[in-house]
Order: C-alpha cells, then sequence, then structure tokens
C-alpha cells in the first residue's frame, strides 16, 4: 500500500513527499529504509511503532538531491497485532534534515508522549552564514488516531556570523552586541498537567543570552493542540520557527 516502488540501485522504496511540502520539486520522491522498530502495549494491544527514513532523490536526473535546503524524509508506521499478523493502524511522514537527508538512524531517540503513545525524536541542525540553529523534531501518535509532529527550536548561536564585536567601534559595536544569540534550551514532557489528546506538553529550560538579556533556565510550556506542540510568540527562539 505504502511501499511499491523499490530503487534497486539504493536497495530501498520510493516514497512521495507530503502533500504540503515545502521544499520537494515535482520530480523529488524519497528513497526508505526501516531505521528502528519499537513494541509496546498501547490501549492494552501489542503495537508496533516502525520508522523509516530517506534521503530526496532526484527521479530526472537519477541521483540524490543534496541541495543545503532540501530535506530527508522520515515515516512513521503503528501496527497492531491481528491474529498472527500486524497490521497498520496509523501512518504519517514529514519531511526533516538538511542536504536532502535526515539525521542518522542512530540519532532517533524512542520515547513515550504521553499515556498510550509514543514516538520519535531527533536534534536537527542547520547551519546558514554563519549562524547555527538546532530544533528538536518530533513524530508520533495521538489518541485521536493520527500521527502527527512538532518542531521546536531549541538553540541559536550566531558567534560565527558576528564574530568578535570587541573589534568594532561606535554603532557598529553597539548592533553587533545587540544581534549576538547564544540560546541553548533543555526539552523534556510537562506529565504534570493534563494532556491534550493524551500527549503531553513540551517545557524547554532555555539559558544564555541574546543582546544584553540573560536567562537561565527560563521556561517555556508548549502544549499540544491536536495537531503540534504550540511554541509560544513569546520564546525568544519563536522566530526560528
Amino acid at each position: 500500500k505504502y511501499y511499491n516502488r523499490p530503487l534497486a540501485a539504493h536497495k530501498c522504496q520510493l516514497a512521495k513527499p507530503p502533500k504540503d511540502s515545502e521544499t520537494a520539486s515535482d520530480n523529488i520522491m524519497y528513497c526508505m529504509k526501516p531505521v528502528a522498530d519499537h513494541t509496546v502495549t498501547r490501549n492494552g494491544m501489542p503495537t508496533r511503532y516502525v520508522l523509516y527514513t530517506g534521503f530526496a532523490y532526484d527521479m530526472e536526473k537519477k541521483v540524490k538531491q543534496d541541495a543545503h535546503a532540501s530535506s530527508g524524509l522520515a515515516e512513521l508506521f503503528v501496527l497492531e497485532k491481528a491474529g498472527s499478523k500486524w497490521a497498520i493502524k496509523l501512518h504519517g511522514k514529514d519531511e526533516v534534515g538538511a542536504w536532502g537527508k535526515t539525521p542518522d538512524a542512530e540519532d532517533w531517540r524512542f520515547m513515550q508522549v504521553g499515556g498510550q503513545n509514543w514516538g520519535y525524536a531527533v536534534e536537527t541542525a542547520y547551519t546558514g552564514q554563519g549562524s547555527t540553529v538546532t530544533g528538536l523534531f518530533l513524530l508520533f501518535s495521538d489518541n485521536r488516531n493520527r500521527i502527527a509532529n512538532s518542531y521546536i527550536p531549541i538553540g541559536l548561536d550566531n558567534g560565527a556570523h558576528y564574530g568578535n564585536c570587541k573589534v568594532y567601534k561606535g554603532r557598529e559595536r553597539r548592533h553587533c552586541e545587540e544581534m549576538e544569540t547564544f540560546l541553548d534550551a533543555d526539552v523534556s514532557f510537562n506529565r504534570r498537567l493534563k494532556p491534550e489528546f493524551d500527549v503531553w506538553a513540551v517545557e524547554a529550560s532555555l539559558s544564555g543570552t541574546q543582546g544584553k538579556k540573560r536567562y537561565r533556565r527560563q521556561k517555556y510550556l508548549m502544549p499540544y493542540n491536536g495537531k503540534t506542540h504550540v511554541v509560544p510568540k513569546g520564546y525568544p527562539l519563536y522566530s526560528l520557527m
């Protein structure tokens, strides 16, 4: 149903981009392989969470699409035991990564996201023009039988863009000092609050500097709204969404 177009040269199965893809062109498909498989008991049923990831492949040129801004694809299948066989119960996918590929297989973590829901998480990093942005990508199930995804910016270091502010003078130095940012957030699930759609809210604990502002384990709550975790506009890394 989902994989019926093998690409023999790379020993993978081809998958189409998500319908709302922002990076893939008409001739791009993704070369998918299984990278993780975990079994849990979900709502009393033996349940498997199977993760596939893949790189972007140009069907016309017959080559990997490895542009900096191109993403890879992550695809999650949730299967339930039906007699002696496993049947696909839920399925969803989203683009993640850079240079046309996803983060490496060993970087993905299987985690519980609610009382009866699980998924996979991975940290991403993107560097451009001297600024490095890091984020947390989540692909998971909720209790409305859908696969959802969330992206939470967790770091910004633009020091390589501005360099040493002390070498500048006057207005240029003030501008450099105002813009220089070194922020990093630790992210966890808040299990104390009632979860929405059986998915816990994410809590980011932010530390670092942004111009003259200082942050020391400042807490920001990001509840799940049935589609994604909502990053508040007051979060200092909100502009990186």
